[in-house]
């Protein structure tokens, strides 16, 4: 594959990242864009717990993302092992690249900022809101080093390539019913470092003063926040046909719990104290599914 001379980073590839990149480009077309780079975002919860830790204050100690293969952790579908769906299905799309690969050397996945493409989705919340409240943004260069796919790889797309290879304007992906998946998933090759690669951290308001928030701070990048998200009980109905009844009572749950000072409403902070302090009362699947009612109806702006 020929890499482009603009491209500051393509050095840090090793052979498997770009064995894996020249098999996406075997499948994509011979359709050549000229859109600009945009950033990709790589969403996650800053201050859920895992390994007793915050997410953000494991990056700001770690100083890079860790795909679900080093971190053991992930946002969406978590099957790292041999044989797993996660392990399959990037056998598949890279042609075995990185069967023998060690973990630090596979993709980590994001999604395409499609505001300056002309597409107006989650303007301010980020690419893919969907997987976490909170967003790294990356430099649009990181672009010519990453393979993307139309929609999410879940879907099984045939809308696939490098950057050049995307058509841009006839996404696929905004024809989906669910607006919490118009995204085009982004798999960046060649390691995700916070100094290096990340122009910004973007949380939620609700976790200003938090020590997820003070581990941002720590990363050497700047920090911003976006409007926030704010779920209350009149929403309850809409998640309860989204995301089903069981949710709509695990919330229902949370926001009997919250005192006066919170004015009723969930926010993401508050979903983080529920996966730190009640793992039992509330699982996985139902966190999980409980921030996809919030991301879909909680946006304040």
């Amino acid at each position: 594959m020929r890499t482009p001379a603009s491209e500051p980073a393509s050095s840090v590839l090793k052979p498997a990242q770009l064995q894996a990149l020249q098999a996406v480009q075997s499948r994509g077309t011979s359709h050549c864009n000229t859109a600009p780079l945009a950033p990709i975002h790589i969403h996650f919860h800053a201050d859920w717990l895992y390994g007793g830790q915050p997410v953000m204050a494991q990056l700001a100690a770690s100083g890079r993302y860790q795909s679900q293969f080093e971190s053991g952790w992930s946002n969406g579908s978590y099957s790292p092992q041999a044989g797993g769906q996660r392990w399959q299905w990037e056998h598949d799309w890279f042609a075995g690249a990185y069967d023998s690969s060690a973990p630090d050397e596979r993709p980590v996945y994001g999604a395409v900022d499609l505001s300056p493409l002309g597409h107006a989705c989650s303007i301010g919340y980020g690419a893919a809101p969907r997987f976490g409240s909170a967003y790294l943004v990356l430099h649009p260069q990181l672009a010519m080093r990453s393979s993307f796919c139309d929609p999410d790889s879940y879907w099984q797309p045939t809308h696939v390539g490098l950057w050049p290879q995307m058509d841009w304007q006839q996404l696929r992906c905004l024809s989906l019913p669910d607006p919490l998946d118009h995204y085009v998933e982004a798999q960046l090759h060649g390691g995700l470092v916070l100094a290096r690669d990340v122009a910004a951290i973007v949380l939620d308001p609700s976790l200003a003063g938090s020590p997820a928030a003070a581990a941002a701070t720590r990363c050497g990048v700047p920090v911003r926040w976006h409007g926030g998200y704010r779920l209350t009980a009149t929403m309850l109905p809409d998640a309860a046909a989204y995301r089903g009844t069981e949710i709509a009572d695990a919330l229902q749950d949370m926001l009997a719990r919250l005192d006066g000072a919170e004015h009723q409403c969930l926010t993401p902070a508050t979903l983080g104290r529920a996966q730190a302090e009640h793992p039992t009362r509330y699982d996985g699947p139902t966190l999980k599914k409980a921030w996809h009612c919030m991301a879909r109806f909680g946006r304040t702006m």
